[in-house]
């Protein structure tokens, strides 16, 4: 398993891809543990059978270039390696062929439940610092998107940052009173335009400051136009339709990108996303329902006809929006349904396991009695 077509990274260190010196410690212990001298490399991109990493080598000083490879996937050197495969931001230890020894332990980890029936999880990146939701004004903005990936940073253990792009197509009002509503959510709001260079400077100090962001949000939304102004680079993107003002899916596969000291992952699109699996998470997204609810009279109101129902009573009296509290039982009760999907295809699997096991050991078991008889 050897690296091919090793190109340099335009001056980027592995220090501007986000090594310090936990992940430095990280790396002397695998190399304690076999012995080998190991390099560390941060996964930029995944494919099907390879995977693209910058690196260096192992004793390479802090503003040493970077080299960008890419490696075949197989299985790791380090063969019970429970975060196989590697997903964009992860860093790896790589010994001296190029072969991948172990995926460093992950600091954050970022899935996305499927949208489909099978509720698998869609890995989306690892050692993430901030989840950018970037929700554009036009189409009008969706509370509802905005609350589904606040809780999937929240399930995350994520910071959460709400960047409302094509501010220019909106007057000051308008976007003044979508910051306001939705910044509550959210740890950061920043209301910017690619196209008249609104908020984009103050958004581009934030995340020089903010370690590894990876961009969320519907296509179209201007995530790789934003990535491309804030970095420099050329990702390619593409004209919304004039009916709709909805995008295309320019952004086919997830990508890091360095530059102007800012780290960016951007994504592709979002259609359809269903609820985290993690009830926590979606308490602390809806904090204000959740805290009125314990006020209810019965521990399991469902806050439909329950007698003495502190929510329906907030709602009607314009301390809770009833939208809001609609969009917190959807997602709970669509959380509480994937948990229990999940949880049984487990079993499902944990039992195919152990039958395949099961039927290993009888044919083993009769093969050594056959030999002593």
């Amino acid at each position: 398993m050897t690296p091919s077509d090793a190109t340099g990274r335009g001056g980027l260190t592995l220090a501007d891809y986000g090594l310090d010196e936990r992940w430095r410690a990280h790396l002397a212990v695998a190399a304690m543990d076999t012995g080998e001298t190991l390099a560390p490399a941060r996964v930029t991109c995944v494919h099907r059978s390879a995977i693209d990493v910058v690196t260096a080598a192992a004793d390479a000083l802090a503003d040493t270039p970077v080299t960008a490879r890419t490696i075949a996937l197989g299985r790791p050197g380090h063969r019970d390696d429970e975060a196989w495969p590697p997903v964009v931001g992860d860093w790896l230890a790589v010994d001296t062929t190029g072969r991948v020894h172990t995926v460093l332990a992950r600091r954050t980890y970022l899935a996305r439940p499927s949208a489909g029936r099978d509720s698998h999880e869609q890995p989306v990146a690892a050692n993430v610092d901030v989840l950018v939701i970037v929700e554009p004004f036009v189409p009008e903005v969706s509370a509802g998107r905005v609350e589904r990936l606040t809780a999937l940073a929240h399930s995350a253990g994520t910071s959460v940052w709400l960047v409302l792009t094509k501010a220019d197509l909106v007057d000051s009002e308008q976007a003044e009173r979508a910051a306001g509503e939705l910044g509550a959510l959210v740890d950061a709001v920043h209301v910017v335009s690619s196209h008249s260079h609104q908020g984009l400077a103050g958004l581009a100090d934030a995340l020089a400051e903010a370690g590894t962001a990876v961009l969320l949000g519907r296509s179209g939304a201007g995530k790789s136009t934003l990535t491309n102004t804030l970095l420099g680079t050329d990702l390619a993107t593409g004209p919304v339709r004039q009916g709709d003002a909805k995008g295309r899916h320019t952004t086919t596969s997830r990508g890091l990108v360095a530059g102007r000291g800012c780290l960016v992952i951007d994504t592709p699109g979002v259609r359809a996303l269903a609820s985290t699996t993690d009830a926590d998470a979606v308490d602390e997204t809806f904090a204000d329902v959740v805290s009125v609810a314990a006020r209810c009279r019965f521990t399991d109101c469902r806050h439909q006809d329950e007698p003495g129902c502190a929510v329906r009573q907030a709602v009607g009296e314009g301390s809770l929006d009833a939208a809001r509290v609609e969009r917190y039982l959807r997602m709970s009760a669509e959380s509480s349904r994937l948990r229990q999907r999940t949880d049984a295809r487990a079993w499902r699997d944990q039992e195919r396991r152990l039958s395949r096991e099961n039927k290993v050991g009888r044919r083993t078991t009769m093969r050594l009695k056959g030999r002593r008889n």
